[in-house]
């Protein structure tokens, strides 16, 4: 099994719901578990890739190049309770879409709570990766709202 390979499987779970993922082969077993913290910024640990018995000893170099990659995403999180907006309004463009930049202090959302409408700020630099929250959807303290791969 190749980096490449690993890269793929990690794409496709980030995109899904799937928690847990299991791969075995004869060249090595691939074992991916991700879990969701609950801090303003968190760090997201979806990759633990642990090889077989009869991995190669390059098989090493492609799991650091994996959690190094890992490192590099981190979320951006609701710091109340509200109603997830991606727009100031329904006719507008959204603030911000998979794959823009974002810089620290960039609005990239807004909660309404109790009728007050707050922006959202970014907190760090780098690209949106995925919005985890549909429009209009109610949010939690906490929850992650966008997934950022920082430089």
């Amino acid at each position: 099994m190749d980096f490449k390979e690993i890269e793929d499987i990690v794409k496709f779970i980030s995109d899904t719901d799937i928690v847990e993922f299991e791969l075995e082969r004869p060249s090595g077993k691939v074992r991916i578990k991700r879990g969701i913290g609950r801090s303003d910024v968190a760090e997201i640990r979806p990759v633990v890739v642990t090889p077989s018995v009869a991995a190669v000893p390059e098989q090493k170099t492609e799991e650091q190049k994996v959690e190094k990659a890992a490192e590099k995403l981190k979320q951006i999180t609701s710091p109340m309770v509200g109603t997830f907006y991606r727009a100031p309004s329904p006719e507008t463009q959204p603030f911000a879409e998979v794959g823009n930049a974002v810089k620290k202090g960039q609005i990239v959302c807004i909660i309404e709570a109790m009728k007050l409408m707050n922006e959202i700020e970014s907190e760090l630099d780098g690209k949106i990766v995925s919005i985890l929250i549909e429009n209009g959807q109610p949010v939690e303290y906490g929850e992650p709202l966008f997934v950022v791969e920082t430089a």
